[in-house]
């Protein structure tokens, strides 16, 4: 079942790339459905919370250790909590280079987190242009039912049938969009959290 604040947010979306001559693509950003602005990439300082305690490495992949933890940690099958563990680990071996490594994993992380945020961002454009074909067809079929006369007989009753099965298979499609919509914005806020966690374990490691 949609929600029914976002599923408004994503109707009013889809009324707009409906009725406007804009490619939807176009239209997105300023119509993006889910509670969680959108923003194409994570802002590292903004993540972390203040300014960083040091540069971040240019080269994350150079150090295997942190490759490691971020291959575990950025992993979308695994919880939060299972990346938590590795930074842990991964700060427990290390001495007093682990500055270094753990900002690499930290690098590591924000890089991947992209790329998923990314996925999910072109999940919901895509949306939008599936959602906006869907409402014309439903349009074109409830004009074509206006339009047909009250009592026209067996064709024209044999025509109704034909429109209305279309406007309710049309119907069943929007909906399963609008389910699809609320997964990929529960998907996109959960992106987030999940790093801000992973997050103040490295921060956590740094402290001890």
């Amino acid at each position: 079942m949609v929600g029914m604040g976002t599923a408004r947010r994503i109707a009013a979306a889809l009324v707009f790339a409906a009725s406007t001559g804009t490619p939807a693509y176009a239209e997105t950003i300023r119509n993006w459905p889910c509670e969680q602005p959108l923003a194409e990439h994570f802002v590292a300082e903004e993540v972390w919370g203040g300014a960083l305690p040091a540069p971040l490495p240019q080269d994350w992949r150079a150090d295997p250790a942190a490759g490691e933890v971020v291959a575990v940690a950025a992993n979308p099958e695994n919880p939060p909590a299972q990346g938590e563990d590795a930074i842990a680990a991964l700060a427990g071996r290390l001495q007093a280079d682990r500055q270094e490594t753990l900002l690499a994993v930290y690098a590591g992380l924000l890089e991947q987190f992209d790329r998923l945020r990314g996925f999910v961002i072109e999940g919901v454009r895509d949306f939008i242009v599936r959602a906006k074909i869907i409402a014309e067809a439903v349009e074109r079929s409830e004009g074509a039912l206006a339009a047909l006369p009250a009592d026209g007989g067996a064709a024209v009753d044999e025509q109704r049938q034909g429109y209305l099965a279309a406007l309710w298979s049309d119907e069943r499609n929007l909906d399963d969009a609008l389910e699809e919509a609320e997964f990929l914005c529960r998907r996109y806020g959960y992106l987030e959290r999940k790093l801000r966690r992973l997050t103040g374990a490295i921060r956590d490691a740094l402290a001890t």
